[in-house]
């Protein structure tokens, strides 16, 4: 079998690294016209939209994926599209609903979070919540029929016009005077025009596909029959050519024969398919629930608790640092997490329906330490090279120490989200779902209790601890399913690591002095940030090559055919 889930992940991850490097780009001419009082109008509505849209599609996306998969590797075409039909309809249910909510809920929203400038900026996203739902359906049914040309080309599609619409929005109405809070609207109305191109992306994908599939039920239309005494031997054969040509095939816009099957039991009906999309949807939602609930949580709570210690105005500049500065950048290495377990949840699933387990001991082992080994490089860049990143972002470098802590925290968010989604594979929904629950308990108390003591750090430690007993639940669960070992390869990485943090730290404070050959303080943050990733990505990949942790055969083999 290809590491094809590796090549999924990539492209996956390419998309989301362009989708994401595009809303950081955005929040730098967004935050010289809001500045940090209107990024914090900006984020909360961002926050609060996000986890809507989550609670809007329920986990039906990563449902529909795995149940889409499973049928499509069975060659229950038929029920494959009658889950699709299901799940659109409750997309669009539950996006009308949402958008209702988020509409005439702003004031309420918006006053609970201490912020009442944030109600026009809250109101202007809920139009999108009309269209993201049924995008994010179409999505996850692209991701299980392996087409992942389709959702990368629309996350693209969507930020382009979200960057583009937003920033010209909140110019437009700042030059006009119509003030800060009316600007923030605006630069939340592009993500309604994002919305807008993510959905023609796919409509012209879901026409494309369709003729496909009407062109191979025509070729095989004319199919002699089985006979009844070979029906199971050939059931068997061609299940096993449809997974294999689903398994070694790139998850691009190829073309997969859908030569229909002869299925071993009648139809499921309607009701029967929407339970099992149900079933595993609910708790996949709760588990996809944590991220945005973990952010909604500060949202509500920053400014109130910050207020006691530092009056209004600057709790709600800390709220715009920590959303509008230090979130976002702490979202790039998650890309990578997120990609890779959008790729690896079928993979598993149809490894796990098919019981090999030293396939299903080799693709964790491999999930997990490819998750570390491309998002740690990432967060040691960004810790390194804080002080010039965030000049060259936000024009300065307040904030720094929470940007820098925020970031650290994702080494944990990073096992969590693989892990989880592992889980999800092996048919153990419930379990992630209780440990996130777990999680978010950690994370209310250690926000009550440590904000007031420590302001905002309180509030990103809890973070940190929320992540953790998250990812430390999941592995222990995990390992009593799949008995996956750990390689010295992490000690390797954890020194590597270290070296690199030193190293990067030391010409951080050494190119601060000399590194200064613009004028524009930008001009020198560039440079700065550029020579100091050089340095710790360079270090880090000379320990671990000189440790043995990673060899040239790991990369002749990264996209080669293995067992």
């Amino acid at each position: 079998m290809r590491n094809t889930w590796i090549k999924g992940t990539l492209v996956l991850a390419g998309a989301a690294f362009v989708a994401r490097f595009l809303g950081v780009v955005q929040r730098i001419p967004l935050q010289r016209i809001l500045d940090d009082i209107g990024m914090a109008s900006y984020a909360m509505a961002y926050n609060v939209y996000f986890w809507l849209l989550v609670l809007a599609t329920a986990g039906i996306p990563s449902a529909l994926a795995k149940l889409v998969a499973e049928k499509e590797a069975l060659g229950r075409y038929e029920e494959s599209a009658r889950i699709r039909t299901i799940a659109r309809r409750w997309g669009w249910g539950g996006g009308l609903l949402m958008a209702l909510t988020l509409f005439w809920g702003a004031p309420w929203i918006a006053n609970r979070g201490g912020n009442p400038d944030a109600v026009w900026a809250i109101r202007a996203l809920s139009p999108a919540l009309l269209l993201f739902p049924w995008v994010a359906v179409e999505r996850g049914y692209f991701h299980g029929r392996q087409r992942m040309l389709a959702n990368g080309l629309s996350q693209v599609g969507e930020q382009i016009l979200r960057v583009l619409a937003g920033v010209a929005f909140a110019y437009a109405l700042m030059v006009g005077g119509y003030g800060v809070a009316l600007a923030a609207a605006g630069a939340s109305f592009g993500g309604v025009l994002g919305a807008m191109g993510a959905a023609l992306v796919m409509v012209i994908a879901s026409r494309r596909l369709a003729r496909s599939d009407v062109q191979d039920s025509q070729r095989h239309k004319d199919a002699p029959l089985i006979p009844a005494s070979s029906a199971n031997e050939h059931l068997k054969k061609q299940v096993e050519q449809v997974q294999s040509a689903v398994a070694s095939e790139p998850h691009t816009e190829e073309h997969v024969d859908r030569k229909p099957l002869l299925s071993p039991t009648p139809p499921r009906k309607q009701a029967s398919l929407f339970a099992s999309l149900v079933r595993l949807a609910v708790p996949t939602s709760i588990t996809a629930l944590a991220v945005p609930t973990l952010y909604l949580i500060d949202t509500l709570l920053t400014i109130p608790l910050l207020q006691p210690l530092m009056g209004v105005e600057e709790a709600t500049r800390m709220l715009g640092i920590l959303g509008g500065r230090a979130q976002s950048l702490a979202g790039i290495p998650v890309i990578f997490a997120i990609a890779l377990s959008q790729s690896i949840m079928p993979l598993i699933a149809a490894t796990y329906a098919k019981q090999e387990h030293s396939a299903l001991q080799h693709h964790t082992e491999r999930a997990l330490w490819v998750t570390v080994l491309l998002g740690v490089p990432v967060i040691l860049v960004l810790i390194a090279a804080v002080d010039p990143i965030n000049t060259l972002l936000f024009g300065n470098t307040v904030g720094s120490i929470v940007i820098a802590t925020v970031v650290a925290t994702v080494v944990f968010q990073l096992w969590m989200m693989t892990s989880g989604s592992i889980l999800l594979g092996l048919g153990k929904p419930l379990a992630p779902m209780l440990h996130i629950a777990c999680g978010l308990l950690v994370k209310l108390i250690g926000t009550w209790t440590l904000a007031p003591l420590w302001g905002i750090m309180g509030i990103v430690v809890a973070t940190a601890a929320c992540f953790a007993t998250t990812m430390a639940l999941n592995l222990w669960r995990l390992r009593q399913m799949v008995p996956f070992s750990w390689s010295r390869r992490y000690v390797s990485l954890g020194v590597a690591s270290g070296a690199a943090l030193v190293v990067g730290s030391a010409v951080s404070k050494w190119s601060g002095h000399f590194v200064q050959p613009f004028a524009l303080a930008e001009g020198n943050a560039f440079c700065q940030a550029t020579l100091i990733g050089v340095v710790v990505l360079f270090t880090m990949g000379a320990v671990l090559w000189g440790t043995k942790a990673i060899q040239a055969e790991d990369m002749r083999r990264f996209f080669s055919r293995s067992r």
